[in-house]
């Protein structure tokens, strides 16, 4: 190491110490000597550092808007399922009470002559709504547990709400929703 290595050394801490002090008060620095053809290292440090903020912040906000598109999306369309399913329960209510009004009809029909056929029809027509008895039954069955699930679960929300903490963390309620 000579003295010409020293001196060079010196001198770039002297520019660095310099564009340090002129960048805190806010004074142009002086860049007119060979070792400063760059701009002020500090500077290009900063800038760097904002430039890579700003792009972190940038790809956050597009993730955050990908992610509110996505499940806003995805929530319109199981509120959309929901609607259509409805839809063809009325229907289904519907049809179901233009079959009542049928059944009665075919039941209150007396024939003058009864015959193999008409008795056949009836059999054929009484299978069926076994068949579709068996299918109520079992969906009523589902709409009661339902029904009394959502009751529960009102209770439960009422209840937390009104005692807090003491009511969901208490060992007796951990204890009853413990699965097992």
């Amino acid at each position: 190491m000579g003295p010409n290595n020293n001196s060079n050394q010196n001198s770039k801490i002297q520019s660095f110490l310099e564009s340090l002090r002129a960048s805190r008060s806010g004074q142009p620095t002086n860049n007119n000597g060979p070792e400063n053809r760059n701009s002020n290292p500090f500077k290009e440090f900063q800038a760097k550092k904002e430039i890579e903020q700003r792009r972190i912040e940038l790809f956050h906000q597009a993730r955050q808007q990908e992610f509110v598109k996505v499940y806003s999306a995805k929530d319109k369309e199981k509120e959309q399922k929901i609607e259509n399913i409805r839809l063809q329960l009325k229907q289904l209510a519907v049809s179901l009470k233009i079959l009542n009004k049928n059944i009665d009809r075919a039941i209150e029909t007396v024939s003058p002559n009864p015959s193999i056929h008409e008795e056949s029809f009836l059999d054929h027509i009484y299978k069926q709504i076994r068949l579709l008895q068996k299918s109520a039954n079992s969906a009523n069955t589902w709409l009661e547990v339902f029904a009394s699930r959502s009751k529960k679960k009102g209770h439960y929300v009422s209840m937390a709400k009104s005692k807090g903490s003491s009511y969901t963390q208490s060992n007796e309620r951990v204890i009853a929703t413990s699965v097992g």
